[in-house]
């Protein structure tokens, strides 16, 4: 072989070399780009957020006909697809800790869909006996949209807040 052709024929193993390295590390560049796509991409969920600023919750009565907690509840679905659920379970859910049996479980519409933004009277406690059980002064009350997970979310950390209410039942 010639030196000319010797020169040449290094020269091409040399740029094949160089577009073999490009085409495998391009093949490399799209396989990481197809898995990270992968574990990125996610399927749309809905996500039941309680809409603070739209929620209010106070106290009520003392007697055992009064609810011992009132107000309204609103709830937002702030994700991307439609949040079903079934009709035997409440969608929301208001209590105190200590005490289980004052609580209100409103049964709420069968669906969100994304962006839709409902709202539900609170009336916790009715037909509860409130005297003497330590419901004077202040309280911490949790309110709580798909209490029982019933409904798969893109984010399940987000369905709770905590207000404090001042009762005045001795």
């Amino acid at each position: 072989m010639s030196v000319a052709r010797r020169g040449v024929a290094i020269a091409l193993a040399g740029i094949i070399a160089v577009l073999g390295a490009d085409l495998v590390a391009a093949q490399g560049k799209k396989k990481h780009e197809e898995e990270t796509s992968k574990e990125t991409s996610k399927t749309p969920a809905p996500d039941l957020v309680i809409v603070d600023s739209e929620t209010v919750i106070k106290a009520g009565g003392c007697d055992v006909g009064d609810p011992l907690i009132t107000g309204t509840i609103a709830i937002k679905n702030r994700g991307d697809a439609r949040a079903d659920r079934l009709l035997a379970k409440p969608i929301s859910a208001v209590y105190i800790p200590e005490t289980l049996d004052v609580k209100d479980e409103d049964i709420v519409p069968n669906a969100l869909q994304p962006l839709e933004l409902f709202s539900t009277d609170i009336l916790a406690g009715k037909g509860v006996v409130k005297t003497g059980r330590g419901f004077e002064g202040q309280r911490k009350v949790y309110v709580v949209v798909d209490p029982y997970n019933e409904i798969p979310e893109s984010n399940e950390k987000n369905n709770l807040i905590v207000r404090t209410v001042t009762f005045k039942c001795k």
